[in-house]
């Protein structure tokens, strides 16, 4: 038994020391200078961004003195953009690539286009089985930031292999290898020449490239367009935990200290309140929770990663109800509870899973869908079978008004509206300031307007607080 017990600490010890090296691996790839993330790609840049197309010219006007769209690409990035760079670095493939996500999705993993594509790398539900992403009740791969950044460079990979030109295999992961095969056949035949720019595609197509292309080159030189990019560091977000076996996602919050938001915005291919029972088994983490969660759940009985409850049946009950109620699937289900048939009793006891009503308000979660020209309230109300008046309450528009361009439009799940949260009572807190902390953002995390602040703690000059000073929140009086 002491062997046995001797076996297992070294068994941890080396876990944790290929964790720690796996660490500085992935530092080591991008070089560790002064240089922000965006620095590291201008770097490594190898397109030429083909500056005398009218199309990438047209693209560029866009970004002319537009600080919004530049600091919301920053934005969206700061999660995700770092690993996309790194993978791209460890395949030896060109960096540019790692950049698509923005032009696809703008970065956000629950963006779901018409057509059903879904992800930061926007796959349909053919080309994403094609590259042997996963998709069932559970979980969609086509969400997951690893597996989908994995499927997408494959893909990009062999497109390349097929075309040896990088412009046209970007082309074929938007237009379809198929379309872009039949247009060069065409161009042979005609004795035309076959590169990206000579080619007959699809209007969405065309614009594509040159949106990249673009965008590459405000990255390299924004002061060209007057605009300034928000440092982004030049170091991993978040880190990969292995799972022993399912996980309750509450779990894993409650372990963390993590809040079920920033587990959801990192682990956006769970679909339902817990992992995949078949795997993946691994969860993403922010670097520097991660090791400590790790400790945690080694420690943890595997029992308790997925906790059970029992439920009574009462009068009215059927399966199918219970299974709704609980957010789980009708066969899971019955095949927890060993059932053959559909046939259940009053006062009989069920196992369901525990806590999933919690995440009930988090599921209903928006597809999000970016205006293109030509685009009206009606036709997008039309487009996803919902009315005129549902988008303009859930996204507070005027119908009466123009919708521009890239304008975001939030549209719920069919069979729910907007779930408002219930007001919580709040009790009063002592605020101890951190580094970089201001009035301003405390008001802002707290949703407090900061004369309140002031006028709590008579302080006289907002700029007059610094790090350990006591801030005193008076939470009851705003009940």
């Amino acid at each position: 038994m002491q062997q046995f017990e001797i076996g297992k600490i070294i068994f941890r010890m080396n876990k944790y020391l290929l964790l720690f090296l796996g660490s500085l691996l992935s530092f080591s790839l991008l070089s560790q200078s002064s240089k922000d993330l965006w620095g590291e790609i201008r770097d490594r840049m190898v397109f030429k961004h083909e500056l005398n197309q009218p199309s990438v010219k047209y693209e560029l006007e866009k970004y002319n003195d537009n600080q919004y769209v530049i600091n919301r690409l920053a934005k969206n990035g700061q999660r995700y953009l770092y690993y996309t760079v790194t993978e791209s670095i460890e395949r030896d493939l060109p960096v540019e690539l790692a950049l698509l996500p923005f032009i696809e999705s703008q970065f956000d993993p629950y963006a779901q286009s018409s057509t059903g594509a879904s992800g930061i790398w926007q796959f349909i539900l053919s080309t994403a089985r094609e590259q042997k992403l996963k998709k069932n009740w559970w979980y969609d791969g086509r969400r997951d930031i690893v597996a989908s950044t994995d499927a997408a460079y494959n893909y990009l990979t062999k497109l390349h292999k097929k075309y040896d030109d990088w412009l046209l295999a970007i082309a074929a992961y938007n237009a379809g290898p198929n379309r872009i095969l039949k247009e060069i056949k065409k161009n042979k035949a005609k004795g035309l020449p076959t590169d990206f720019w000579s080619l007959k595609l699809p209007k969405e197509t065309k614009a594509y490239v040159p949106k990249l292309l673009a965008l590459l080159e405000v990255i390299k030189n924004p002061d060209k367009f007057s605009v300034v990019i928000p440092n982004l560091p030049n170091r991993p977000y978040f880190q990969l935990v292995t799972l022993p076996s399912q996980v309750d996602l509450m779990q894993v919050a409650n372990i963390s200290g993590l809040k079920l938001e920033v587990i959801y915005e990192l682990n956006p291919g769970f679909n339902q309140w817990a992992t995949d029972p078949n795997g993946p088994f691994h969860i993403l983490l922010p670097v520097g929770i991660a090791d400590r969660f790790q400790v945690i759940l080694d420690n943890t009985d595997p029992s308790e990663l997925v906790q059970w409850d029992k439920y009574l049946v009462k009068k009215g009950d059927t399966l199918t109800s219970i299974a709704k109620k609980y957010l789980i699937d009708f066969a899971l289900l019955k095949e927890i509870n060993g059932f053959k048939d559909d046939t259940i009793y009053e006062n009989e006891e069920l196992i369901v899973p525990r806590g999933p009503s919690w995440i009930k308000d988090y599921l209903n979660k928006p597809d999000i869908y970016y205006v293109k020209a030509g685009d009206s309230m009606w036709s997008i109300a039309k487009k996803f079978n919902v009315t005129i008046r549902d988008l303009s309450i859930w996204n507070d528009l005027n119908p009466e008004k123009f919708l521009l361009t890239d304008t975001k439009i939030l549209i719920y799940p069919k069979y729910f509206k907007e779930i408002k949260p219930k007001p919580v009572p709040k009790n009063d807190i002592a605020y101890p300031v951190k580094r970089g902390d201001s009035i301003i953002k405390i008001s802002n995390k707290f949703g407090i307007p900061k004369e309140w602040i002031l006028k709590w703690n008579n302080i006289p000059d907002e700029t007059l607080i610094y790090p350990g000073q006591i801030i005193e929140l008076k939470l009851s009086e705003i009940n």
